[in-house]
């Protein structure tokens, strides 16, 4: 059943050390981790345990081995955390992807929260991406109609010559054309949208519904 709360996750300072250098993770911020606070940071942001194999890695170039055992009790915590049903749904419409982190007792009804979570934010994604579109032409009609206006006074000015002229009025014939199709591509995308923003409605009316 959907359910709107979250879990929020306080992110501690030794954790920090190690989310700042997880592109290579600092000599200090190998040797002053708490990993278990580091396993509980990454479980509770569903990252896989697997995480532990890049901090042992980069810490092995400063001579540190990281706690294993530390670590896979933080991240089991921290899974508990992640794993909450209502947790599913804000991290679906995050758009993050799950990584098969949470127990099978746990797992259901977190997938069918997270499920309905990552449908409406693709809906929502579907409605934006339509609407940058139409933006997108609308501002390249814009242009158009500036280029048009220049070529239409070049045209008429004195010292342009005739074979310049046909070139421009060549050209102008093009921008006409595009003009055209992203007129013909905006009605279509306007159509899109409509459809998209109905299924979007109709389905958190659904969500609604299961509250």
């Amino acid at each position: 059943m959907f359910r709107a709360a979250s879990v929020r996750v306080i992110i501690f300072p030794a954790a920090l050390l190690v989310l700042a250098g997880c592109a290579g993770m600092s000599e200090q911020a190998c040797k002053t981790s708490d990993w278990r606070t580091v396993g509980f940071e990454d479980g509770s942001l569903g990252r896989s345990e697997a995480m532990i194999a890049n901090y042992r890695k980069q810490c092995a170039e400063h001579g540190v081995q990281p706690n294993l055992d530390a670590y896979r009790e933080g991240h089991a915590e921290g899974v508990a955390v992640y794993c909450n049903a209502g947790n599913g749904f804000e991290v679906g419409h995050s758009g993050a992807v799950y990584q098969g982190v949470c127990p099978k007792n746990l797992e259901p009804e977190f997938l069918a929260n997270y499920n309905s979570g990552h449908r409406l934010y693709e809906l929502e994604a579907a409605v934006r991406n339509i609407d940058a579109q139409i933006a997108s032409n609308n501002y390249e009609q814009e242009r158009i109609r500036g280029e048009l206006t220049s070529i239409a006074a070049a045209m008429i000015a004195s010292d342009t010559k005739p074979e310049e002229r046909v070139l421009m009025v060549s050209h102008s014939a093009e921008l006409g054309r595009r003009y055209g199709e992203l007129t013909n591509a905006t009605k279509s995308h306007e159509y899109d949208r409509v459809a998209k923003d109905r299924e979007l409605r109709e389905f958190q009316q659904t969500l609604s519904a299961r509250l």
